[in-house]
């Protein structure tokens, strides 16, 4: 299962610019803290990210990561 981490590092710099604003998250934010699991998001954000993805991210593998639970790795 892929991870947020995982799936933000795939993404070109553009990718990443488009997928924050379909996010509604700043680029630093989702850098600083979103991508490395130092915040947990909403359940908004949670669907907003899983939409972004394009279903890539599901709600169960963001939930396992935001929790550091070990499945997410």
């Amino acid at each position: 299962m892929v991870t947020l981490y995982q799936y933000w590092k795939d993404l070109t710099p553009d990718e990443r610019k488009k997928f924050c604003s379909d996010v509604g998250a700043s680029y630093n934010y989702m850098e600083s803290h979103l991508i490395h699991g130092r915040k947990k998001p909403s359940m908004e954000k949670i669907q907003a990210i899983v939409d972004a993805s394009n279903e890539k991210l599901t709600h169960k593998g963001l939930f396992d990561f935001f929790l550091n639970k070990e499945s997410a790795a």
